[in-house]
């Protein structure tokens, strides 16, 4: 297993507000999540839009799993940059997680990707059987760290990950022109990735937000992204959303792949439709 370093402090200031954009629903199922983040040297000046991206996603969970919520999730954070410089935070019940500041991504180093990919599907098959977990891989480059672990052998957990829990979503979010390649080689798909432009990381972290939430509250089965996530995600912007009200098309579970915004380099297979693959 890739060398790692074990982080059981949490971020030190007060809890996550939760996003002030519209009242959302509550949480009808229990929920699991790991964030891996790249904090590579090539990071550094993402610093801002990684911490209020994640602080965002967690806010609105812990909107959706206040009390009286019978359901509850948890959170994880992992942060990776060269193999040495794999670090576990701990996991913690969303309502106790801290806010992440820019000071607290520490970025320099290489990318290794596959090593710490690795680390986090073994860390979810562990502490998530059975229970519904999402795992977010975000990074802006191509792996060139990796010991122990290449793209093949994270293609086989991801696939046995998947038939032994199908409850389980991984997805990849990346911003080097390598995203597309290196997910459809981890066999994932359209739905499961995107890649989006530097100036679009704000944006990449908000469709996140909407999809987790979307599935927690019952709308969906998956974390999956929709249509109009990766459309909102792979359209050059320069405006970060601020918290625009979902359109009620969002809520729609049916996926619409014919846009011709959408480069379709790779399959769709949806994890609220059972594919072949899945029934083998």
């Amino acid at each position: 297993m890739a060398e790692m370093k074990n982080q059981e402090e949490n971020f030190t200031c007060a809890p996550c507000a939760a996003p002030a954009h519209a009242p959302v629903p509550p949480a009808v199922k229990d929920m699991n999540v790991i964030f891996v983040q790249d904090v590579s040297g090539s990071m550094q000046d993402e610093r801002r839009s990684v911490a209020n991206g994640i602080n965002e996603i967690i806010g609105d969970l812990q909107t959706r799993y206040n009390a009286p919520c019978e359901y509850s999730a948890t959170i994880r954070v992992i942060t990776f940059s060269s193999h040495d410089n794999i670090i576990m935070g701990s996991t913690v019940p969303v309502q106790d997680v801290q806010v992440m500041r820019e000071t607290d991504l520490k970025c320099n180093g290489m990318t290794a990707l596959w090593d710490t990919v690795a680390v986090a599907i073994d860390c979810m098959n562990a502490e998530s059987a059975g229970v519904p977990a999402t795992t977010y891989i975000f990074t802006d480059g191509d792996d060139n760290d990796s010991r122990k672990f290449g793209k093949s052998s994270v293609n086989e957990m991801i696939a046995d990950n998947k038939k032994q829990n199908p409850m389980h979503s991984i997805l990849f979010i990346g911003s080097d022109p390598s995203a597309r390649r290196n997910a459809e080689g981890m066999g994932l798909d359209r739905m499961h990735s995107i890649q989006h432009g530097s100036d679009n990381t704000p944006i990449a972290y908000e469709v996140c937000r909407r999809a987790l939430g979307r599935c927690v509250s019952g709308d969906t089965q998956s974390t999956e992204f929709n249509h109009d996530d990766i459309v909102m995600s792979e359209t050059p912007s320069h405006e970060p959303p601020h918290h625009v009200p979902e359109p009620e098309h969002l809520h729609d579970t049916s996926v619409h792949c014919n846009d011709s915004q959408i480069d379709d380099t790779f399959a769709y297979a949806s994890d609220d439709v059972y594919s072949a693959w899945q029934n083998e």
